[in-house]
């Protein structure tokens, strides 16, 4: 999960195509023509812990301030909050503390489609990310299908390989792009995958696809061959400013679909 030094601007323009959402729309549908529903959270029980798990504190960005501290994990008007906040029940290293989920997301060679609704409250420094990584472990590769960074009214969607990093081949085809929407509203943040690509929507628009291509290179499209585990979260830079925070990501719902199989035409 680590932000390129360029990215494809093509989906700036999308603010002015996509519905307002600052609000919660109690008429989400779940049909998707083609697809059928395997799994849904709505979160209005709060977390359950025995589909999710709180991400543990380790070496990474990602969670090298993550906490199973309950005032990080609330349930709030159907929403589930992640939080990120400011050490001050303690004197230890960490300066901060932050909320963040994982379960399983996609197997290996299936057609799976994931969507997400959410919105984010921004503070300068933090990350609001929802992400597959894969379940063994691997090193650069990740699906970020929404990453917001501080105060931005926009999010990145991207990928990640051996062949975008150490092959240094992060534009061809473009790893990332950036996707001109206002996190702090509602949005429908998704992403479908195939044997030869991803696709990327945000609110049902297609905003971006990522393609498998001919390439002697390594490591250029690892995304069919391993298993991937959903990740949703925030994170927070070093130098955070405490005063900052708290900083919030309000998930509504995630749903996961597959193909339908046997619908008559």
């Amino acid at each position: 999960m680590k932000k390129s030094t360029t990215w494809l601007l093509t989906a700036a323009l999308l603010t002015g195509m996509l519905s307002c959402a600052g609000q919660k729309d109690e008429s989400d549908l779940k049909f998707r023509a083609g697809w059928e529903l395997v799994w849904e959270d709505d979160f209005d029980k709060g977390l359950n812990e025995i589909e999710w798990s709180k991400i543990p504190k380790g070496k990474l960005h990602m969670n090298r301030y993550a906490s199973t501290h309950d005032a990080l994990y609330l349930s709030q008007e159907g929403n589930l909050v992640l939080r990120a906040l400011p050490n001050s029940v303690s004197n230890k290293a960490m300066p901060y503390f932050t909320g963040g989920i994982t379960r399983k997301g996609l197997n290996a060679g299936d057609v799976t489609r994931i969507e997400v609704k959410v919105r984010v409250n921004p503070a300068e420094g933090a990350t609001h990310y929802l992400s597959l990584l894969p379940t063994d472990g691997s090193e650069n590769v990740s699906i970020d299908f929404m990453e917001h960074y501080g105060m931005d009214e926009f999010v990145y969607q991207s990928v990640t390989s051996e062949y975008t990093t150490t092959q240094g081949m992060a534009e061809n085809p473009p790893s990332s792009s950036l996707v001109g929407v206002n996190p702090m509203q509602y949005r429908i943040y998704g992403v479908e995958k195939y044997p030869d690509s991803l696709v990327f929507f945000v609110d049902d628009i297609r905003t971006r696809k990522y393609p498998r291509i001919l390439t002697d290179m390594p490591g250029q499209f690892p995304f069919d061959d391993q298993v991937f585990d959903l990740f949703f979260g925030i994170r927070l830079n070093k130098d955070t400013d405490p005063e900052q925070l708290p900083a919030d990501m309000l998930i509504d719902w995630v749903r996961v679909y597959e193909p339908k199989v046997g619908e008559e035409e």
